[in-house]
């Protein structure tokens, strides 16, 4: 079956909307948790016990921007080329935008963040594809999409956005390389978790008690920035 494609960015704010939204969006990530769970920070088991309000709330999060990939038979026309319609394949979420000093990592060893009169920055995380629809350029939307997104709410100013991968992600590593994204320095599992809006996968003591899995600088930071239009 031939398919089209679009982007939407959901309407966190749409009271009316947002309950039937949340459910849709509940089914595509456990469903990606499911197929793609090493790489989620969260799990199938912590979030597969949700329950509805706790979907909608999570949708509602300060600085959390949703975007969505819905699939629509190829003849569907554009004005029914809704985010209520059709199938959602693929998700990814943009955190921002937040001041230097929140965004920064100090011990990165990453380069000097511009100052806040100079540019906005975001963290790009969660980014999926269902394995139906892979070799399609989803994924690729899905960032361009979250990156335009993040461009214009600068006001005129540039934009930094940052994503954390695992070192053995080679092909995802590829991926963001060929859309701009440089290396920018190394991240611990906790500031990843930190930066991707997951504090409460921390355990209480925030890693201390197994230091090699949550304080060893193994992730690769990439960033990329682009100028005031």
């Amino acid at each position: 079956m031939a398919y089209t494609y679009k982007i939407h960015h959901l309407p966190a704010s749409d009271p009316i909307l947002l309950p039937f939204l949340a459910g849709k969006f509940a089914s595509l990530r456990l469903s990606a948790l499911t197929v793609s769970g090493p790489a989620f920070s969260s799990t199938f088991e912590i979030e597969s016990i949700f329950t509805s309000s706790q979907w909608i709330s999570r949708l509602q999060r300060p600085l959390l921007h949703t975007f969505v990939a819905v699939a629509y038979a190829a003849n569907t026309p554009p004005e029914l080329q809704t985010i209520d319609a059709g199938d959602w394949i693929g998700s990814a979420t943009l955190l921002g935008p937040f001041t230097k000093d929140i965004f920064t990592i100090p011990e990165s060893g990453g380069p000097e963040v511009g100052d806040d009169d100079v540019e906005s920055k975001w963290q790009m995380t969660a980014v999926y594809n269902s394995p139906l629809h892979r070799g399609k350029g989803i994924a690729k939307m899905l960032i361009q999409s979250a990156m335009e997104f993040a461009s214009q709410e600068g006001k005129r100013k540039g934009s930094r956005v940052r994503i954390m991968i695992h070192p053995r992600n080679v092909l995802v590593k590829k991926l963001y390389e060929g859309l701009g994204f440089v290396d920018a320095g190394n991240c611990t599992l906790a500031e990843a978790y930190l930066s991707n809006g997951d504090a409460e996968m921390l355990p209480a003591d925030g890693g201390a008690s197994d230091p090699e899995k949550y304080h060893v600088r193994l992730g690769i930071i990439m960033m990329r920035v682009a100028s005031a239009s």
